[in-house]
């Protein structure tokens, strides 16, 4: 059955912004349940106890990526999802939550400069892939930890509603 376009695409008016505003990260087996359709979600249930923790960010210091990978010759797609960001400060503290995301799967919520927020690793959760530390060389060199957190779906990350965000974090 052939795949149907139904809409096209226009454009909008030129007031977007670029990069991260926020990241709300979980452990992924904590989300019990995603109600979307159409690309949005509307609800996310999450395990009895459980909730969602921001990582504050400094002003154009993450990134989000989603790249389609296709296969025509096998007829398969999948989407590449990459998130890089800093924690500041090389703590104890701060080293023992990086240490955590290393061995964890984990669901992240993404809230653009736009004010959109996506759902990254829903279906297969996202990984640490790449963690480096520097105390940095000059005075004004950065004092912290580089991370890279990635996964791969079988669907580009939904939109998540904004209304649900604030009952995901208590």
């Amino acid at each position: 059955m052939p795949c149907i376009i139904v809409e096209g695409v226009t454009l909008d008016c030129r007031q977007g912004a670029g990069g991260v505003d926020k990241i709300y990260l979980t452990e992924w087996a904590n989300v019990a349940s995603v109600t979307s359709a159409s690309g949005s979600i509307s609800a996310i249930g999450m395990n009895s106890g459980k909730k969602f923790w921001e990582v504050q960010l400094e002003m154009e210091d993450a990134q989000f990526n989603e790249d389609a990978t296709i296969s025509v010759e096998n007829g398969t797609t999948f989407y590449a999802q990459t998130l890089t960001f800093s924690v500041y400060k090389m703590t104890a503290k701060n080293r023992n939550i990086v240490r955590l995301l290393t061995q964890n799967r984990l669901a992240v919520i993404v809230k653009d400069m736009d004010g959109v927020f996506r759902l990254a690793g829903e279906t297969r959760a996202m990984h640490l892939t790449a963690s480096a530390s520097t105390t940095g060389k000059a005075s004004g060199d950065k004092n912290g930890y580089n991370i890279t957190l990635t996964g791969k779906e079988p669907l580009p990350s939904n939109t998540v509603a904004s209304g649900i965000i604030a009952a995901l974090l208590v």
